[in-house]
């Protein structure tokens, strides 16, 4: 009876990522529709240095964006060890105590931002750049804070279906988004050509699909309906330690390396350089997405094996994620050396035709190492080494935060690039593969 558990048992986490994979690719053709034909409409409409504004909004959302991640981990590692145990009392728990706390937060959140947006001008947080800009950076942070403070909410349900190893569902309602987004935006913007409406269609439309996806998950699991009395203090600080740690390596990675040096280039080159860093960092979001669509339902996988004693599953499952994700970074990384000019000329317009190979080499080089440190950041977050992780994360962080200024005030984007890649290989990328070897050994 108990082989046939285990087998029974690996037959689902196989099946888990084989059909989160093929939902994945459906929703990646949604995003192709938004960033490949949208998004080029809408910047055809406003305009290089206009879409530079939508850019800055979106960092600065992202910012914000980063404080509802920290209950993930804790959340679907606790989901999966109830599940193996079948402690039905633990997943009612677990869901009711996750969303009175991301309740907290979003409040909290919502109460420092409008407090910011109300006392601190446009040209203190953007630069001298955009001090004329105020009347259209307003309207959009503030449209774009509330749609935030909705998926603040909302995303916990794509944390609780990736305990459930039902990452698939989540991929869905995620292609479905990506189309409703892309429809609104290509259609949208030409009767309504402002920032704030591009910063609604592809929010909104997201929060459209996720309130779905909650409502689909609370009636097929009643369980997972929040209520008061199921709310644990004991449980709310084991999962806020953990997010917390899971938290600052997310803040850390995504403040410094998109919002921080954006900020840099903007200082340094105005909207339409932090236009480029824009959409350079789309490309990023969207070409991380197929590696994505593999990593995020193996470390919910892995958690669940290790939950049930299975570590030789959970190393076979990292060798062929990191087989496949690096073998799909340096693909992509050779590509766009050949052929990034030619293909931002063709998809972005003239106002993206002087962009040389060099530039796209450079970036390459730190999408490899970018890509390389999300593969170990998912097997640490699978092995429940989180808040192992913090410490080297911050060493990491605080050094690609100076060497990017370093080479952007002394040299160029391009070095600036070069020294955010070279610091990811050393720090992260020979690091956190033997922690991850250490643990499954062990195991």
């Amino acid at each position: 009876m108990e082989a046939t558990t285990d087998h029974a048992a690996t037959g689902r986490r196989n099946r888990s990522i084989r059909s989160a994979v093929v939902m994945s690719i459906l929703s990646k053709l949604g995003t192709f529709g938004l960033q490949l034909l949208a998004i080029p409409v809408a910047i055809r409409v406003l305009g290089r240095a206009e879409f530079g504004l939508y850019a800055s909004v979106s960092l600065t959302l992202s910012i914000i964006s980063l404080f509802e991640v920290g209950v993930g981990p804790a959340l679907a590692h606790g989901l999966a060890k109830a599940t193996a145990t079948g402690d039905r009392e633990r997943l009612r728990v677990l869901a009711s105590t996750s969303f009175f706390i991301m309740v907290g937060i979003a409040l909290l959140v919502a109460a420092v931002m409008a407090t910011v947006l109300v006392l601190v001008p446009v040209n203190q947080l953007y630069g001298e750049a955009f001090a004329d800009r105020e009347s259209v950076l307003r309207p959009a942070l503030w449209i774009g804070l509330g749609m935030l403070m909705l998926l603040f909410l909302l995303n916990l349900t794509e944390r609780i279906r990736e305990g459930f190893l039902e990452v698939a569902t989540t991929n869905v309602f995620g292609a479905v988004g990506n189309v409703i987004a892309a429809m609104v935006v290509a259609v949208g913007i030409h009767y309504q050509p402002h920032v704030w409406f591009l910063v609604l269609a592809v929010h909104g439309s997201v929060v459209l699909t996720k309130l779905c996806n909650t409502g689909l998950l609370w009636a097929k699991r009643p369980e997972m309906i929040p209520a008061p009395r199921w709310f644990s203090r004991d449980v709310a600080r084991h999962l806020l330690g953990d997010g917390l740690a899971f938290s600052t390596c997310c803040l850390l990675t995504g403040i410094v390396e998109y919002n921080l040096c954006g900020w840099y280039i903007g200082l340094h080159g105005g909207p339409a350089a932090i236009g480029l860093y824009g959409v350079l960092i789309n490309v990023t979001v969207m070409m991380t997405g197929f590696v994505l669509m593999v990593s995020t339902p193996t470390w919910p996988a892995v958690a669940e094996a290790l939950a049930r004693n299975d570590p030789g599953w959970a190393r076979r499952a990292a060798r062929k994620l990191t087989l496949y994700g690096g073998s799909f970074a340096l693909c992509a990384s050779v590509g766009l050396t050949l052929f990034g000019p030619f293909v931002f000329r063709l998809w972005l317009g003239k106002d993206f035709a002087d962009l040389s190979h060099g530039l796209f080499a450079c970036y390459g080089f730190y999408f490899l190492a970018h890509i390389w440190r999300h593969l170990n950041h998912t097997m640490m977050i699978g092995t429940g080494q989180v808040k192992r992780l913090v410490k080297i994360q911050l060493a990491e962080s605080a050094l690609v935060a100076v060497i990017a200024w370093l080479g952007l005030h002394f040299f160029s984007i391009e070095v600036m690039l070069l020294g955010m890649g070279s610091v990811l290989f050393l720090m992260t990328g020979r690091i956190l593969p033997a922690m991850v070897s250490e643990v499954l050994d062990e195991s």
